[in-house]
């Protein structure tokens, strides 16, 4: 296991230093090339530690991270959603919105460890708590059905934020903080990075939970929720015009979290055999997908 949370952490780091390197020159979206190479990249470096997963621990475990993998990844792209109204909100410039993005990630990959390993200690010593898990992420997905809850309480965030930080607009689009006559005052980057990283403690609410549902082994809900996190960055640019044909994706997400959730809570009475888990999942999502572009056409 320590062997493949170190070869773990060699591929991250070395991945991120990997997409730094490549997409530092790269601000304008009109050049998508190499932020499409990233993204099929770290998906080819996931692909390739399940393979390693297969090695070390067997077929099934195999079969738990790519479930998670593929959780994580859907809800992770509907936080794309999000990136794009606080980016809006603030007015982040193109150039801007890498540096963000960045912050906010390697800040999430912190935050996710923090909730795997206190999530797996309470599941472990709480046993029932496996219930409310279930009850919060079925509670999560019927909000995701009220889109104009969820748009309040983002609006509501947001308004909080700026009226918290006294923020002054910089020359430099890059700087977090300001100076006018003689105080410092917050940009909106820092804003934005802050909101940034207060939505992923609330996305990780429910991010964490889903993978507890299909395995509690430490090194693959942790493993699957990084590798769906580091691509984002890369995967908002390439997706930026196309983001609209995703329009359903938040129902087949919300169906997810419903069919998850509802395993958590029978989980003593009945467990889902892992492939039946697998399969189900993975079609929720690629169904979504297929039903979001296929009614966008038509729309056009």
């Amino acid at each position: 296991m320590w062997q493949l949370w170190g070869i773990f952490l060699v591929m991250i780091i070395v991945g991120l230093y990997a997409d730094v390197a490549l997409t530092k020159a790269q601000y304008a979206q009109d050049n998508h090339r190499p932020h499409v190479y990233m993204v099929i990249a770290w998906i080819s470096i996931a692909v390739f530690f399940g393979l390693l997963v297969y090695l070390f621990l067997g077929y099934e475990n195999t079969l738990k991270f790519f479930t998670g993998y593929v959780l994580e990844l859907s809800l992770s792209v509907d936080n794309l959603f999000v990136f794009m109204t606080i980016f809006s909100y603030f007015h982040i410039a193109n150039k801007a919105q890498q540096k963000a993005l960045t912050y906010g990630m390697v800040g999430a990959m912190v935050m996710r460890m923090v909730f795997v390993f206190t999530g797996i200690a309470l599941l472990d010593k709480f046993k029932w708590l496996m219930h409310v898990f279930g009850i919060m992420l079925i509670t999560s997905a019927v909000g995701m059905f009220k889109s104009e809850k969820q748009r309040g309480i983002m609006s509501n965030l947001l308004t909080k934020i700026k009226t918290f930080l006294k923020i002054k607009h910089s020359e430099d689009s890059l700087a977090f903080f300001t100076k006018c006559e003689n105080k410092w005052y917050a940009t909106p980057l820092l804003a934005c990075v802050t909101t940034i990283e207060i939505v992923d403690i609330i996305f990780a609410v429910d991010s964490v939970p889903a993978v507890l549902s299909v395995t509690k082994i430490p090194i693959l809900v942790y493993s699957s929720n990084v590798f769906a996190i580091v691509g984002l960055r890369s995967l908002y640019i390439c997706l930026t015009q196309l983001i609209n044909k995703f329009h359903l994706l938040q129902y087949g997400i919300a169906v997810n979290l419903v069919f998850v959730g509802t395993n958590m809570i029978f989980s003593e009475v009945y467990r889902i055999p892992t492939t039946v888990n697998t399969i189900a999942i993975m079609s929720i999502f690629l169904v979504t997908l297929a039903i979001s572009c296929l009614t966008m056409k038509q729309r056009h």
